[in-house]
This record gives C-alpha cells, structure tokens and sequence, in this order.
C-alpha cells in the first residue's frame, strides 16, 4: 500500500447514521503512523443527509486505520480508479 501523506484525497467508509457504509471524500489532516496507515482525516459529508453528526458538512475521524480489501466501516482506503 502507498503510504498515506499529509493533504492526500481518501475514501472514508462512514461508520453510522443513515449513510452508514456509504464512501465520502476524506482530507488526511495528519499521520500517526505512516508504516500501519493510521491517520486523522476531515470527511466531506452529504451534509445532514448523511445523519445529524454530519449536519456541519464535515466529520473529524481520529486515528483511523486503512482497510483497502474490505472497506468496512469507520476506515479509509484509497479511491477507486473508474
């Protein structure tokens, strides 16, 4: 896997809510631990479509782990190619 960077464009899988599961555009704000893929990210969200915690436009997701294969929820991958 690519090691995440500082500014990188990710997929965050959102962990609850009516969304739940669904993919949103992720911002990496920080790296925790560059060899594992953990990280801070600011989730761009569908706004309060995507549930009351994202009525704001954005999430803080902290220490969030990558899960490329099975993209469960509350993890981040990178965007997929179309």
């Amino acid at each position: 896997m690519e090691a995440p960077s500082v500014g990188r464009i990710v997929h965050y899988v959102l962990r609850d809510g009516r969304s739940a599961g669904e993919h949103r555009p992720a911002i990496i704000v920080r790296v925790w631990e560059p060899e594992a893929g953990y990280v801070n990210l600011q989730v761009l969200t569908d706004g309060a479509n995507d549930g009351a915690e994202a009525g704001s436009g954005m999430i803080w997701a902290t220490s969030v782990f990558p899960d490329e294969q099975f993209q469960g929820p509350g993890t981040w991958h990178w965007p997929e190619r179309v």
